[in-house]
């Protein structure tokens, strides 16, 4: 009889044990990450006010030396920023005082040595040395002379236009420069719909025709039927596609 309970007491460890695990996989949206990476995820994806929804778990964009970059659904600022980053650049709080640091080493492997928090919210930053993409939701560059006034975190941050390449896009360029996917929030939308990707013809206000690309367009694209449709594609500020490009 003491052995048929030690017996279950070890069994309802173990099933509490991996309950707990799966919450925590859930929640925090990645795999194998620190108590304390979860914890700030949890913090900086959380529901605030005039925030939109998010899917930690869809929007995760990269993992580069131990920070986990994602994009968002909100529509910051009047357009995009896509920094060229070939050298070490200092970002800024609107104070001036530093908030991070893009370190350039390019005899390593990981060219960038990244001085940001554990968890950065950005429009797209794939740091590898493949890729190299640093976008940003990003005001004007001419609201103000000496510096460039982009969004991290869902705050405004500073980079010195002085030596920085970047090229700015107002939002309808950008979104027409992408590849559009739908997602299930998109109404009238059915789940066929969802596979294929789309590109943009026209956008009025909240609402935008797209048109289906076949597979020889990307070598990402897996399904594919003609398509040409209206959509409502944001709420407000909040998007309800996603932007993928074919790097």
């Amino acid at each position: 009889m003491k052995i048929f309970h030690i017996t279950l007491i070890i069994c309802f460890t173990i099933l509490v044990s991996c309950k707990k695990q799966n919450k925590r996989t859930v929640i925090s949206g990645l795999s194998d990450q620190l108590e304390d990476t979860t914890t700030v995820i949890k913090k900086e994806l959380s529901m605030q006010d005039n925030e939109c929804s998010i899917d930690s778990l869809a929007m995760q964009t990269t993992e580069y030396n131990k920070i986990t970059f994602y994009t968002e659904n909100n529509l910051r600022g009047s357009g995009v920023i896509n920094l060229s980053i070939n050298k070490s650049t200092e970002i800024l709080n609107m104070d001036k005082t530093p908030y991070g640091k893009i370190l350039v080493n390019n005899e390593d492997e990981n060219v960038f040595d990244i001085k940001l928090p554990k968890v950065i919210i950005a429009r797209e930053i794939i740091p590898d040395s493949e890729h190299r993409v640093f976008s940003f939701d990003a005001e004007e560059p001419n609201s103000d002379k000496n510096f460039l006034i982009i969004y991290i975190n869902k705050q405004k941050k500073l980079i010195e236009k002085k030596n920085n390449n970047f090229v700015f896009n107002p939002w309808e360029k950008y979104i027409k420069s992408a590849f559009i996917q739908l997602t299930p929030e998109v109404p009238n939308t059915s789940k066929q719909e969802l596979l294929y990707w789309y590109k943009v013809l026209e956008i009025k206000g909240d609402s935008m025709q797209v048109k289906s690309i076949p597979k020889t367009d990307c070598d990402y694209i897996e399904e594919y039927k003609n398509v040409t449709k209206w959509i409502k594609w944001k709420q407000n500020s909040c998007k309800l596609i996603n932007f993928n490009f074919c790097y």
